[in-house]
């Protein structure tokens, strides 16, 4: 499975201290596999019929999603709440799997 360095995910949500480092690892894991089974596919280093290419799109689109589970980190709130950025699914989306039921 494919990762997104911590720094990296530091860097996009400008954050620059250690607290949060496991939550914030926690939040790529369940990204990346967010990103899995929206896709239908498993990533790999190469597009076969089976895997598909972790590509910058897909990155760029955990690394957004990352920043939506920080931002909004409980299921139950008194403000209003927010369904995932409609760019993540934007960015996914040309690499999901049809599905037919």
């Amino acid at each position: 499975m494919p990762t997104i360095k911590l720094t990296e995910i530091k860097n996009h949500l400008n954050i620059d201290h250690n607290l949060d480092d496991e939550l914030l690892k926690a939040y790529s894991l369940a990204a990346i596999e967010a990103a899995q089974n929206y896709i239908g596919k498993e990533f790999d280093e190469e597009h076969t019929t089976t895997t598909v290419r972790f590509t910058n799109g897909i990155r760029i689109g955990c690394l957004m999603f990352i920043a939506h589970l920080y931002a909004n980190r409980e299921a139950v709130s008194d403000v209003q709440q927010y369904e995932v950025p409609m760019s993540v699914t934007y960015l996914w989306k040309p690499y999901r799997e049809p599905c037919f039921y």
